[in-house]
């Protein structure tokens, strides 16, 4: 059946008197002998099949001009391909080939020649007759060597060898004078030869992902060069020469290990990028641990680090200044830790901490001065989803356990990483007088969490091991990331202004005065700044609009606030219920020390409350804390047989993501059925209802959704609890499917999607003995009818006329559909699901390869 279809195109083809045919997406395990009788033809595209190998009729279309037979499965090619003498393009892309037959060689007119993708440990002496050959990409195959005989390829324009093992490149290669690209990305490389220097036609070069530590300075001879990627070394540097590429559009130096930039580079004139790798054009600086200029800058663009290395040029000294973060369970010694560092007594009647304390220290290191700003949590369970307004990266935190109790150490160490991200750790085991034998797997925890820089034994009340735990401290405190930051003398300036002021918070207005004051006139500065004493905790600030009116000076107030609201009795009593009147009674001041929070200002916590989903609006003078909502499950009718199930197993529940979500979700909220681990949903316009809980002990979301478009809501309320995970650091969710006659049993959703790709549909889940279909699996949460709308987009772009207008219009299509981690096998997978809908629009005159080509090229070419 298979042979007869491709036999009829064939002919039809012939009929129509064309000299292309294209034969991609057709699921063909072979091909007919009639091949053979396209004598005529130019062009032949089979693409994306399943061959194991071609007939040796092919080798009968003596015309052929273009032959693509990329992505099959072809472990070798028929030694009479030799006669096809007139081939100019020659695709073999992702097969399985293990060698070239010899008779490649005879192949003269060859200008373009793709191998990539296949298994090819060596290249035969004999490609390099090939003398006509402008680009040859061999990348992904495990070839650890090229031979030197590839200088005979003069005319070489393009050559692609990336993904591969590659140690070194051969001096050869630098006698290929006409380079105008050249892509070596993720080899072994550790060093490139002076010589490049010799390749002045090169505009683009690639060394991204190797082991490179420096660049020769010779590379500042490549005038030539408008594209240069060097992303994903080991930089510490970059050789004052690259400033001299005057013809750089774009420069990524992005995931090296750069710790200060030249001021020369903005001689380059084009923008500095970070986050933004898709640009066209930039200096792209994202992964590196800048902190000259200050990453805070960089983000800000060009204009920003301009006016940072202006403010440099007068008189200016190291930060020396560090925010550190002690958290832990209530009652574990935080408080006690803190009094013996600052040289206080120990109070065995010591209240627990409600709310932070916040005391500042210092200490000398040589000539230098170190500040330091200490914020003591308290520890009660209620406070933990508010640490995400005051925990931050860029800081040191010190966990205190509590020898007494069979302590959570990793819970700690998790909800540390999901704020802090990768800062430095000191794990303190308090009260070692009362529990000698308490100990933690020390070895395990640290090969898990390499952010630990010790663990200490301590007792606060004897004052064992304090001052070892005090000098290490202070070891530590020198190394975090931006204590050796430079500040110009004004920022100093006012910054103790600020200090000095003895008012709780002032206006964006006041703030911006100082600075002007203080010659620090230019926005970016001052945003800077207030980023930088946020993050040192010398003051409070975020950016959101309605909150960006007030910088609060003295954090204890707006965290005394809050935690003063979430503690309420009144409101516990509400279920959560907050209304605006209440305020007067819950933040009064009732005793002596207490903030006053004059009316004015209640909005600013309220919306403060807001941005950080602790509570939404019930009405203009009202707002819900979910954190505070009964505990009960109420009762309601939710028919599970029919529903869609899916559930998310986390390494660490933090507290705050349910609530969040709730907040995120408030207007579907169904009849008010909600509690504090779970809500029921309603949406009209997918005619649909669902029940989210979370398991707190199991650290699973289950969702479970009925209705009439059950997966469009679905879809609805996944991309809302991903983005709520995608805000904490290095967070691990795994997405489940149950099976749907073993619920006890699921499968990874990621499993199922990689499944898909690799074109497995039968499978056994692990825990059950019977096969299942992945399209049924996934059918029961993917949602075809999106991908049979991009379908019939297609379909409409392929009726125009114009060749030229199809391939634009595909670009736009492939700009719609691409991710920024998209490259162009991804974004093939994608197209080809759609594709895969109706398969013989693979044929209809359009060269997606050309549009994906197009696509990355014009979005940022990677060579």
């Amino acid at each position: 059946m298979e042979s007869n279809k491709t036999t009829d195109l064939i002919r039809r083809a012939q009929r129509n008197k064309v000299t292309a045919l294209r034969l991609s997406y057709k699921n063909l395990t072979s091909l007919p002998p009639e091949i053979s009788e396209l004598k005529n033809f130019t062009k032949l595209y089979i693409s994306y099949n399943q061959l194991t190998s071609l007939p040796p009729e092919i080798s009968e279309l003596k015309n052929l001009k273009q032959l693509d037979i990329s992505y099959n499965q072809l472990t070798s090619l028929p030694p009479d391909i030799s006669k096809l003498k007139n081939l100019t393009q020659l695709n073999i892309r992702n097969n399985q080939l293990t060698s070239l037959p010899p008779g490649i060689s005879k192949l003269k007119n060859l200008k373009q020649l793709d191998i990539s993708e296949n298994q090819l440990t060596s290249l035969p002496s004999g490609i390099t007759e090939l003398k006509d050959l402008t680009q040859l990409s061999i990348s992904k195959n495990q070839l650890t060597s090229l031979p030197p005989e590839i200088s005979k390829l003069k005319n070489l324009k393009q050559l692609s060898i990336s993904r591969n093992q590659l140690t070194s490149l051969p001096p050869e290669i630098l006698e290929l004078k006409s380079l105008t690209q050249i892509n070596i990305y993720e080899n072994q490389l550790t060093s490139l030869p002076h010589e490049i220097s010799e390749l002045k036609s090169l505009t683009q070069l690639s060394i991204s992902g190797n082991q490179l530590t420096s660049l020769p300075s010779e590379i500042a001879n490549l005038e030539s060069l408008t594209q240069l990627d060097i992303s994903r070394n080991q930089l510490t540097s970059l050789p004052l020469e690259i400033t001299e590429l005057k013809n750089l559009t774009q420069l990524d130096i992005s995931s090296n290990k750069l710790t200060s930039l030249p001021p020369e580079i903005l001689k380059l004139g084009i923008d500095i990028e970070w986050g933004n790798n898709s640009a066209e054009k930039g200096i792209f600086l994202e992964g590196n641990p800048l902190e000259k200029p200050p990453i805070e800058i960089v983000k800000q663009g060009r204009e920003a680090v301009i006016n940072y290395f202006k403010s440099l040029e007068g008189e200016k000294k190291p930060l020396n200044e560090v925010k550190v973060l002690l958290v832990g369970d209530g009652e574990a010694g935080k408080t006690s830790l803190l009094k013996r560092l600052l040289g206080e007594g120990f109070d065995g009647n010591e209240h627990q901490t409600q709310g932070i304390n916040i005391k500042k220290w210092g200490f000398k290191d040589k000539d230098k001065e170190i500040k330091v700003n200490f914020w003591d949590f308290g520890g009660q369970e209620i406070m933990h989803a508010t640490h995400q307004f005051f925990l931050s990266k860029r800081s040191l935190y010190i966990l205190v356990l509590d020898s007494r109790r069979d302590e959570k150490a990793e819970y700690w160490l998790k909800h540390i990483r999901s704020f802090g991200g990768d800062s430095p750790v000191l794990v303190a085991l308090n009260k070692i007088d009362e529990n000698p034998s308490f100990e933690l797997n020390r070895k395990f925890l640290q090969e898990k969490y390499p952010s630990i820089k010790g663990f200490f034994r301590i007792s606060c009340k004897e004052d064992r091991g304090i001052e070892g735990f005090s000098q290490k401290l202070k070891k530590e405190l020198l190394k975090v990331e931006h204590m050796q930051i430079e500040w110009a003398k004004s920022w100093f300036e006012v910054k103790t202004k600020l200090e000095k002021m003895s008012c709780n918070f002032i206006t964006y207005e006041e703030y911006r005065n100082i600075c002007l004051e203080e010659n620090v006139g230019d926005k970016s500065s001052q945003n800077t700044l207030v980023d930088f004493l946020n993050d040192l905790g010398v003051i409070v600030h975020f950016k959101d609009i309605s909150l960006l009116d007030t910088h609060v000076l003295e954090p204890k107030w707006i965290t005394e606030g809050v935690y003063k609201i979430i503690n309420s009795e009144i409101l516990a009593k509400k279920k959560g219920v907050l209304r605006f009147s209440m305020l007067d009674e819950i933040l009064e001041q009732k005793k002596e020390g207490d903030y006053y929070y004059p009316p004015e200002r209640y909005g600013y916590i309220i919306n403060l409350m807001k941005k950080f989903e602790l509570c939404y609006s019930i009405d203009e003078e009202t707002v819900l804390l979910p954190d505070l909502l009964a505990v009960p499950e109420p009762n309601f009718d939710f028919d599970s047989n029919e529903a869609l199930k899916f559930f998310i197993e986390y390494d660490f529940l933090p507290r705050s993501i349910m609530p969040r979500f709730i907040v995120k979700m408030h207007r579907d909220i169904k009849d008010d059925l909600q509690w504090r681990t779970g809500v029921v949903l309603e949406n009209k316009q997918f005619n649909s209802c669902a029940v989210i809980k979370s398991d707190n002990e199991a650290k699973r979301i289950y969702i479970n959704v009925n209705g009439c478009q059950k997966r469009d809501y679905f879809s609805s309320i996944l991309f809302n609890l991903r983005e709520i995970n995608r805000s904490f650091e290095k967070l691990k969710a795994i997405e489940k499917i149950p099976l749907p006659d073993e619920s006890e049993i699921a499968v990874s959703y990621e499993h199922l999607v990689n499944l898909e790709e690799m074109g497995i549909d039968l499978f056994v889940p692990e825990g059950s003995k019977k096969k299942y279909r992945v399209s049924d699996l996934l059918g029961t949460v993917n949602n075809l009818s999106k991908q049979e709308e991009l379908l019939k987009e297609i379909l409409n772009i392929l009726k125009k006329n114009n060749e030229d207008e199809k391939l634009e219009e595909i670009f736009k299509f492939l700009k719609k559909i691409a991710d920024e981690s998209d490259n162009e096998e991804t974004l093939f997978r994608k197209l080809n699901k759609v594709i895969m809908l109706k398969p013989s629009v693979a044929g209809c005159g359009v060269d997606f390869n050309e549009a994906i080509n197009l696509f990355f090229k014009r979005k940022r070419q990677k060579y």
